[in-house]
């Protein structure tokens, strides 16, 4: 992968070269995806591609920030809010931004990826699952300076509680299985956020 990263231009043109290169990637994977196809998509030529970026690998690595950049703002929570409606709010947007069909493909594309490109999956990790963790300790923290729970270590509480939100509910969906009747967004929320109170409320 091309070391040297540019560095991003703001612009509507970038964007819809964005756009249509994720939506490519994710129709077809990455390595059936060619810049050919990113330039018909989003209606400009291969050269302006390549004004904004080094390569396939460059292209790819910007499309991963940039989804993980719209997708994550789980913690903008009301500061009123107790520790249980904080951390219901927080894990019903994490595990549903989890549960996505795109946010799936996502995950799926950089998985088969990640053995090839070492660099594009932890791209994918600082700015989708490292960030998201990086949130939820924050907000954790809060909690703990208002008294509402008990903190030693937010970030390995925000592990915890990532941990216990993706359950078989995600594992299902990733492969495409039924779901049981027994396992809702809701169930596994209220689940984790119960455990949460009972192992560090104050």
């Amino acid at each position: 992968m091309t070391e040297s990263i540019r560095c991003p231009r703001p612009s509507a043109k970038r964007d819809a070269i964005l756009d249509a290169a994720c939506a490519v990637f994710l129709e077809v994977g990455y390595a059936a995806a060619s810049m050919d196809s990113v330039a018909n998509r989003a209606s400009v030529s291969k050269a302006t591609i390549y004004a904004h970026f080094n390569d396939k690998d460059d292209l790819f690595g910007a499309v991963i920030r940039m989804r993980c950049d719209r997708n994550l703002n789980l913690t903008s929570v009301d500061s009123a809010l107790d520790a249980r409606d904080t951390l219901t709010v927080i894990g019903q947007r994490f595990l549903n931004l989890l549960l996505q069909p795109d946010s799936l493909s996502m995950y799926r594309l950089v998985t088969a990826e990640a053995p090839r490109q070492p660099d594009l999956a932890r791209a994918f990790y600082e700015s989708g699952p490292g960030t998201s963790k990086t949130q939820i300790a924050q907000a954790i923290s809060d909690l703990g300076r208002r008294g509402l729970l008990n903190v030693d270590d937010a970030w390995q509480m925000a592990d915890l509680f990532i941990g216990m939100l993706r359950t078989d509910l995600f594992m299902r969906t990733l492969l495409g299985l039924p779901q049981t009747k027994e396992r809702t967004v809701d169930q596994a929320v209220s689940a984790a956020v119960e455990t949460m109170l009972r192992a560090f409320g104050p």
